[in-house]
């Protein structure tokens, strides 16, 4: 998915390496081991590729839904390769385009409210409170059911129009089922935000989800999640942002990290910790749903086109078993067998289309009615499996 290095540089580099790595006496003297070091830092592996597809995924997402951009889209400049394996996208990250609004927190970014335009190929509309939905009552009304998303770009539903992402669909499926067997209304509110990070998604919905009254929460990850919070608190804790996040602080004091160190020192004393910080937020999501009384389900949800790395996987659900949610639902292999240009909203992008949406809700929607004790009043529903594709 992203721009490979050409093959004739990886093929010097290679060779340029087996030669010191074959040298008896080397470059120079006390010199081999530390040039052989930075070469292999400078090379773009397969990890290395991953990471910046994830740096997009994570705040580069206003630059284009196409990573390849061989449709027209931004493209990677090879010229501009730095020394650690990064590129750069030529055109605007995420916070500083028409959807969203900087915030002085570790959120950095949010989405803006009252917005309805139409922005790369789809339509874009938030209510007053900033979120990608209808409006609603901060109350929640009489013999209402109210469930809570919090997710990423996924979540917001990225690339698809309002109405067509899995939160909207899970809400009608779910609300006209209700209805009809004399239940309440049920109420989905999506307060994902695109290139949110795991503990950036949970601060944002404690900040204005918990006065919105819900009764159960869906925290939605990815296999990206693995490292995300990792590489945002590189670049925040230098400005004196995430130090006091609850989401993080466990993690942090462990790592030794303090104030008025830079991005360098920070990836230094965090990278040991990668896999930490996502087990920290999801044992604080999971414990401050349990204080409320609020079930809260941990949902992984598959990326188009994206094998998933079965250690990273089984990595994330065990962290989130060991959390304590109240249930965890693995949707990896929801578009398992089906080709992934029937499901992405772009031929070289990882999020779903309507039907991809439309998947995740249908499955998402079976999860519910396997676990009826986590919606309390909720409705009868008909046999699982029913109208499945």
């Amino acid at each position: 998915m992203s721009r490979p290095v050409p093959l004739t540089a990886q093929l010097m580099a290679t060779l340029t390496l087996l030669a010191w790595g074959l040298a008896p006496g080397g470059v120079a003297s006390g010199a081999p081991s530390r040039l052989r070091a930075a070469m292999r830092d400078d090379l773009l592996s397969k990890a290395d590729y991953e990471r910046m597809e994830r740096g997009y995924y994570e705040g580069l997402l206003d630059a284009g839904r196409s990573l390849g951009a061989l449709d027209g889209g931004p493209r990677l400049r090879e010229s501009a390769l730095p020394r650690r394996g990064w590129t750069h996208l030529e055109a605007a990250p995420f916070e500083a385009g028409p959807l969203a609004s900087v915030v002085a927190d570790v959120r950095e970014f949010v989405l803006k409210p009252n917005l309805s335009i139409a922005h790369q190929g789809a339509r874009w509309s938030t209510n007053s409170l900033g979120m990608r939905d209808r409006e609603y009552a901060t109350a929640k009304p009489p013999r209402t059911f109210r469930i809570a998303l919090v997710g990423d770009s996924i979540g917001a539903g990225w690339g698809v129009s309002d109405g067509q992402g899995f939160e909207p669909t899970l809400e009608r499926r779910l609300d006209a089922r209700s209805r009809a067997a004399g239940g309440p209304a049920v109420e989905v509110l999506n307060f994902a935000v695109p290139g949110h990070g795991p503990g950036q998604r949970w601060d944002h919905f404690t900040r204005v989800g918990w006065a919105m009254g819900p009764d159960l929460v869906i925290f939605e990850s990815t296999p990206a999640d693995a490292g995300w919070d990792e590489r945002r608190l590189r670049g925040l804790l230098p400005k004196g942002v995430g130090w006091d996040a609850p989401v993080y602080r466990d993690v942090l004091t462990a790592s030794g990290a303090r104030p008025g160190g830079d991005m360098a020192a920070y990836k230094r004393a965090l990278r040991p910790y990668r896999a930490a910080f996502a087990a920290g937020v999801f044992r604080v999501a999971a414990a401050d749903c349990r204080a409320r009384g609020v079930p809260c389900v941990w949902v992984l949800v598959p990326r188009v086109g994206k094998a998933v790395d079965p250690a990273e996987r089984r990595r994330l659900v065990a962290q989130a078993r060991r959390a304590e949610f109240a249930a965890v639902a693995d949707l990896s292999d929801a578009y398992d067998g089906i080709d992934p240009a029937a499901l992405a909203i772009g031929p070289h992008d990882f999020h779903p289309n309507a039907d991809g949406h439309a998947r995740l809700a249908r499955r998402l929607d079976e999860v519910l009615r396997q676990r009826p004790e986590l919606c309390r009043a909720w409705a009868p529903a008909p046999a699982l499996g029913a109208d499945r594709p």
